[in-house]
């Protein structure tokens, strides 16, 4: 009998289950009863345009306008109006009128739907707060050459115009008469000048002037001819100078004046000294560095949106540069926008933003793996999406046929001996099984393909673009056979010569190229019998690790569609990903001589006859020759050495660029060249974009307005005139300090009354000095750090600048000192004797410095504390305000309907993951009740700096949200345990007799049992704060929050151990204070606890 209702309990539950998931399934099931929409042929002829990429090359775009300067004021492109807020500030005397600020020769553009309208905000989204320096380089293209939205004609842009000479040896700038800085200096040939003497030929900023200044191994020579015309000469002809100066964003972006006071060899001792210490530097060039960054607020730039106002978390905004130097055809001085907004999504969530229309235009290399759902939502969100030509493929993966052997790791000799074999690499070309990835990845819209230039452009080379990429397993294990390795272990991959276990790793950065089809591609090769693992790495550990030529193989994007500009796909230069080590020693002038001791770091020479070494000499000839017919023959000789040596592993053939443009957004190109190597979407025009219908709250307007005015430093940066740090921020640590103060003597006053609290305190102290052990530790235990890899790489390098560099890091970290020492700095004990800002550590609340970007964590983190704590606070409230009636409800009414319901329900919370539980809450409000809920605000209140009614609303609609998803399934276990523990009390003998004596079940209810039975509540508080961070960092991915769980885990993805300690060791921290809290929320819930101790 008891076994046929245990049977039938467990058979109605599993009834119950298919009956909840059925009815489930219905509400986000596709509706099958709609067959596929037919499209008309005029509609799928508008597809077909809509996808159309190509070109009209015979009728070029060009955005900029010849003018002639010398009808000055008369003229109708003659600077005289200007946007709101500039006008504003100059009526109120705080600007010079436009004329002034523009000068008598600016650039004059025109966009392709004619002259725009002034204000409003372009919203873009970002993977990281510092993605804001995109207004640097695609967001500027403030160069002296711009390309055009077709790459060429090349036009002058920060010139006004330049002359070559017949040998192409000596190019001449003219530059633009009355053009200013955005402070208001002027801008001249000294500016170039500084940039070449002071940074390009100082080895204490550059190792080396750069490529483009480099011919044969020989640099060239920058002359100033007066205040405004540059002249550059080469000792041979150098044809491809000006596309690659048309990329050269440094040559125009060293304003003298600013710089000069912060170099390390002529600057200013007294400033570089202040900036030194307060921003706690180790040196005179980590302080140029940081002067250097693009995201100084005080940098002055000839940008058309500056980064004004610092800010630790977003979202990062830029504001027009009321000195910027461009006009419309009507006088109008550009940009139309007011700024630029970027908002804070999950690397895995951009697409999704996207599709939902957040972003005013915005170019994402993955959109096209959620094409279908962006080109369905085009109406919903109020956008399109343009097709353009990029030419670019999406993923690579490059073999290092440099790479390091260690001497300690044999395994390494064997991969480098492998890796240069050219039967190895050809064999693993024809075992990728191109087509299916296509078919599943790529939506069938590629063909197989190497990297190479394409059907009908002028430099394709048949037998490159089908090289061995016909999949072919069967010739791939006849390869490998015939190069010896036939050997195989007991798992049936092949090992190196010698028997021993072969490995290689295939590494990559998801945020930037995906996870992509790198799973297929080593599934392909596991089935031809070489194992490759995937390693998952941040862009920044990535970087290190490829320069310093520890990668086996690693994946990035790649284009061989413009030669000219990325021959790196074809020849080892610059940044090749297949050859670094031959690419610095082409760099060096290895190819013309013997290359100095102290230059020659990192520099592998190519044996002579090597394939790659002729490329290279092929390549100079190419540099060499100006008629374009001519250029194209000797490349093509490059094109089929690579053919024959298979140098990477492409998939397939380039897609075109997806552009989300909002249906208000004018002056977007319809079709345009977009690619890394023309700094798109500069060369379409940026400056002409505009709303046609802005707006900014007052707020917004105001807040822009003291931007421009004035920059906002971070609160360690000494300020100078002109500038401010954040007084917010000032103000906060006063605010905080003095209530630190209080509590702190509020806990005094109270231990003194109550010695168990006192007792409690006590304990707490030898606590968290084991935890502080344990956690240094553990930042102290792994091999290979971020650190570590980056001073291997420069010592690899070993020039006098990465010599500098790895003394000033070993300083910066204390790496000379002893375990011990290290410690105690980290946690900041030699403070309490010296009192020096510079020795402050984890007990006056400094976290310490990244590995990573060398920040305060203080500063990576900002509110992301703050933000976390608020969430977890109100995950417990709506966890506690749920479980305890629901518990109580349950235990009172045990197996009645109400507490099957709610059990049944219960156990459902618990087994659905939270990142499931927020993408079914996404959906189900995006597609049920329109409101998109990802972040904290919508576009339109996220870029209002004020509060207001609709703000606050707009907040509750969005927070609402990961408050639920981290708390249903803490919800559903707590209602288990109020229920299970009030069950237990109410059987207990004192609430029998209570009952007997006629005390009325409510107040009996609530006097003892349920207050006993919270005990597990308050008890879990210490570990329920770490527990919902990490715990919550999927969902903050997810949904985009700017919390602490995302930020440690992208730590442990960089192997940032410094930054990843310091959390941890915050996180243990709220552990230990959370027991504490709830010790003493007990001794007023639990009558049977006093402050005595013991029981009653």
């Amino acid at each position: 009998m008891r076994l046929s209702r245990f049977l039938s309990g467990y058979l109605l539950a599993a009834l119950g289950f298919f009956v909840f998931l059925s009815l489930s399934s219905r509400f986000v099931a596709p509706d099958e009863s709609q067959s596929p929409t037919e499209r008309t042929a005029g509609e799928v002829a508008a597809i077909k345009a809509v996808r159309d990429v190509g070109l009209d090359y015979d009728n070029p775009l060009v955005l900029h306008r010849q003018v002639d300067y010398s009808t000055g004021e008369v003229a109708m492109w003659y600077p005289q109006r200007e946007a709101p807020i500039l006008a504003d500030l100059v009526a109120d005397g705080k600007l010079p009128p436009v004329a002034e600020r523009v000068g008598q020769e600016p650039a004059v553009m025109e966009g392709v739907d004619g002259i725009g309208r002034y204000g409003g905000t372009w919203m873009r989204i970002a993977r990281t707060p510092a993605e804001v320096r995109w207004i640097g380089y695609r967001g500027s293209g403030s160069t002296l050459l711009r390309f055009s939205p077709y790459g060429e004609p090349l036009v002058p842009h920060v010139a006004k115009s330049f002359t070559v000479s017949p040998d192409n040896t000596e190019f001449v700038f003219e530059l633009r008469r009355g053009m200013k800085w955005s402070d208001g200096h002027p801008f001249t040939a000294d500016d170039i000048l500084y940039w070449w003497q002071r940074e390009a030929n100082d080895t204490a900023v550059l190792s080396q002037p750069p490529e483009f200044m480099r011919i044969r191994g020989r640099a060239g020579h920058v002359e100033k001819l007066d205040n405004y015309r540059v002249k550059f000469t080469f000792p041979e002809p150098n044809s491809l100078f000006l596309s690659k100066l048309a990329r050269g964003l440094e040559v125009a972006n060293c304003p003298a004046h600013y710089l000069s006071q912060y170099h390390p060899t002529i600057g200013d001792s007294a400033k570089i000294n202040r900036r030194i210490e307060a921003r706690k530097l180790p040196g005179r060039i980590a302080a140029y560095t940081d002067v250097k960054n693009y995201l100084n607020p005080e940098h002055p730039r000839l940008w058309p949106w500056l980064y004004r106002t610092y800010k630790s978390s977003p979202p990062q905004t830029a504001v027009r540069n009321p000195y910027y130097w461009v006009v419309d055809t009507q006088g109008n001085q550009l940009p139309y926008i007011d700024r630029i907004l970027f908002k804070l999504r999950s690397a895995d969530m951009i697409h999704l933003a996207l599709s939902n229309g957040e972003a005013s235009m915005q170019w994402q290399w993955d959109l096209a793996k959620s094409y279908t759902l962006a080109m369905e939502q085009r109406s919903a969100g109020d956008f399109d999406i343009y097709h353009w030509f990029g030419g670019e493929n999406l993923f690579v993966v490059y073999p290092n046929i440099n790479r390091r052997v260690d001497a300690d790791r044999p395994e390494t000799a064997h991969k480098n001996a492998l890796l240069n074999d050219k039967h190895f690499r050809q064999a693993l070309s024809l075992a990728i099984n191109r087509q299916a990835i296509i078919d599943a990845d790529y939506n069938g819209q590629s063909v197989p393909s190497a990297v190479s230039p394409e059907p009908g452009t002028p430099y394709y080379e048949p037998t490159l673009y089908r090289s061995f990429v016909d999949y072919d397993p069967a010739r791939a294990n006849r390869l490998l056979d015939e190069i010896g390795l036939t050997s195989r272990d007991r798992e049936g991959f092949r090992t190196y010569l010698d028997g021993t276990r072969m490995v290689f790793y295939l590494s990559l950065s998801s945020d930037d190229t995906g996870i992509g089809p790198s799973q297929f591609i080593v599934d392909d090769w596991a089935h031809v019998g070489v194992r490759v693992l995937i390693r998952n790495e941040s862009r920044a550990l990535w970087s290190t690790k490829a320069q310093a030529l520890e990668h086996d193989f690693n994946a990035w994007s790649g284009n061989g569609n413009f030669p000219a500009l990325w021959p790196e796909a074809y020849v080892p230069i610059e940044n090749c990903g297949f050859a670094r080590g031959f690419a610095r020693w082409y760099a060096q002038g290895g190819l013309y001589g013997p290359i100095p001791p102290e230059r020659a770091g990192g520099c592998v020479e190519p044996p002579v006859g090597h394939p790659l070494r002729q490329a290279m000499e092929i390549y100079d000839r190419y540099r060499a020759e100006s008629e374009p017919e001519k250029q194209q023959v000797i490349f093509k000789e490059i094109l089929k050495i690579a053919a024959e040596n298979v140098w990477t592993f492409n998939v397939a053939s380039p897609q075109p660029s997806l552009v989300v443009v909002k249906d208000d957004f004018r002056n977007v190109p319809r079709k345009a060249i977009h690619t890394f190597l023309m700094m798109s979407p500069a060369n379409t025009g940026i400056e002409t974009y505009y709303h046609e219908n802005p707006y900014d709250s007052p707020g917004a307007v105001e807040q822009m307005k003291a931007a421009i005015l004035k920059p906002t430093l971070p609160p360690d940066v000494p300020a100078a005139e002109g500038s401010e740090t954040d007084s917010g921020l000032k103000l906060g640590s006063v605010i905080r300090f003095m209530l630190i103060g209080i509590i702190g003597l509020l806990v005094i006053l109270t231990a003194v009354k109550h010695p168990y609290i006192g007792r409690r305190l006590l304990i707490m102290a030898p606590t968290l000095v084991i935890i502080s052990l344990v956690t240094f530790f553990i930042i102290q235990l792994p091999p290979g750090d971020f650190l570590t890899v980056r001073i291997m790489q420069l010592r690899l390098e070993g020039n006098e600048q990465a010599l500098q560099e790895i003394e000033e890091l070993q300083r910066l970290f204390s790496m000379d000192e002893s375990v011990s020492q290290q410690y105690a700095r980290w946690l900041g004990l030699p403070w309490f004797f010296s009192f020096d800002e510079k020795d402050e550590g984890l007990l006056q609340g400094h976290m310490g410095r990244s590995m990573e970007d060398r920040r305060a964590v203080n500063d990576i983190v900002g509110d992301r504390i703050l933000l976390t704590v608020l969430i977890s606070l109100g995950t417990i409230l709506f966890t506690w305000a749920m479980a305890i009636p629901i518990g109580i409800y349950s235990a009172v009414r045990q197996y009645s309907i109400g507490d099957y319901i709610l059990t049944f329900i219960g156990f459902i919370g618990m087994c659905v993951p939270g990142f499931l539980l927020a993408l079914l809450l996404i959906f189900a409000s995006g597609e049920w009740f329109g409101v998109r809920i990802t972040g904290l605000f919508s576009s339109q209140y996220g870029a209002q700096p004020e509060w207001s009614w609709g703000k606050v609303a707009d907040l509750l609609q969005h927070i609402w949200v990961p408050v639920v998803v981290l708390g249903v399934g803490g919800t559903a276990s707590m209602i288990r345990i109020m229920r299970a523990n009030l069950l237990d009390e109410l059987k207990k003998p004192y609430v029998v007799t209570a009952r007997a004596k006629g005390v009325r079940p409510m107040r009996l209810l609530f006097k003892y049992p349920v207050r006993m039975a919270l005990n597990p509540f308050v008890s879990g508080i210490g570990g329920l704060f770490p527990q919902l961070v990490s715990g919550g960092a999927i969902v903050g991915i997810v949904m985009s929050l700017p919390t602490v769980g995302p930020l440690m885990l992208s730590s442990l993805m960089s192997e940032d151990m410094f930054l990843a300690g310091s959390m941890l060791m915050v996180l243990s921290m709220l552990g230990v204070l959370g027991t504490l809290a709830s010790d003493l929320l007990l001794l007023w819930i639990d009558p049977r606890i006093r402050f005595g101790g013991g029981e009653r």
